[in-house]
């Protein structure tokens, strides 16, 4: 089982490179090839309604888009706590709805290790530091812009938190769950998001169902010259299960 999954995230790194290759040495004006390498600035990563790192962060993305498949890594670096994450996934879209395969590796919790084995190719289901997650979203498009999300973690580290005795012991799966609805408004050349999400079970989100997100986002690009525009995006997020709140700002380069 191990060697299946470090095979799985290593396979990720050869389509990476495959792809890479496939394109430089095609005729640039026919590739159907995206890359896409860009960094967000944040003041502070929240994520499903959860502040990872509890400091300003820096997203570093690097993706390939070819036709419907998309393949890339993401990355979050808090600057003033040893937060830091690095996930793989995948994506494959057909019509509306969007498949999703990710791989999570979160080594440590402000210097705690999260997992009993943090290395990075180490996949052992109870002791690795990745969590795998499978999830399946809609977008309705521009004349319906609303999305909704539904993903599950079904291995790795969903292990060992706290809220049921027996799971923990034997070191099971809790197979946390999260949903998420969504719809943007357009005005003018901005847009505003709102955002409403929960869990249906005990996991890393709630130690029960619950409404763990809901939150409203504005975005816009600020001109800086002829030919590069700002993006600007700020949030108010709150988690009425954990009751707190976030406000957010993040610019993208």
């Amino acid at each position: 089982m191990k060697a299946k999954f470090t095979n799985l995230s290593l396979l990720f790194l050869l389509l990476f490179c495959t792809t890479l290759k496939s394109q430089n040495n095609s005729d640039s004006t026919k590739s159907t090839i995206k890359i896409n390498v860009s960094a967000d600035i944040v003041s502070r990563y929240v994520w499903r309604g959860i502040d990872y790192g509890n400091s300003p962060a820096i997203q570093p993305t690097l993706s390939l888009t070819a036709k419907n498949l998309e393949i890339g890594c993401w990355g979050s670096v808090a600057t003033y706590s040893f937060y830091k994450e690095i996930d793989l996934y995948a994506k494959y879209t057909y019509k509306k709805f969007t498949l999703i395969f990710t791989d999570y590796y979160i080594p440590s919790y402000n210097g705690t290790p999260a997992a009993p084995d943090t290395r990075f190719f180490t996949f052992k289901d109870k002791t690795t530091a990745h969590s795998f997650e499978a999830s399946l979203m809609f977008k309705g498009g521009d004349k319906l812009p609303l999305w909704l999300l539904g993903g599950v973690y079904f291995y790795g580290n969903d292990k060992r938190l706290g809220y049921d005795l027996q799971k923990d012991i034997n070191e099971e799966t809790y197979y946390s769950s999260y949903f998420e609805a969504g719809y943007t408004l357009a005005i003018q050349d901005n847009s505003v998001d709102f955002i409403v999400g929960l869990t249906p079970t005990t996991g890393a989100y709630a130690d029960k169902f619950g409404v763990v997100n809901v939150g409203i986002s504005g975005s816009r690009k600020i001109k800086i010259s002829d030919s590069f525009e700002l993006p600007l995006k700020a949030s108010m997020i709150f988690n009425p299960k954990a009751s707190t709140a976030h406000f957010t700002l993040g610019i993208t380069l």
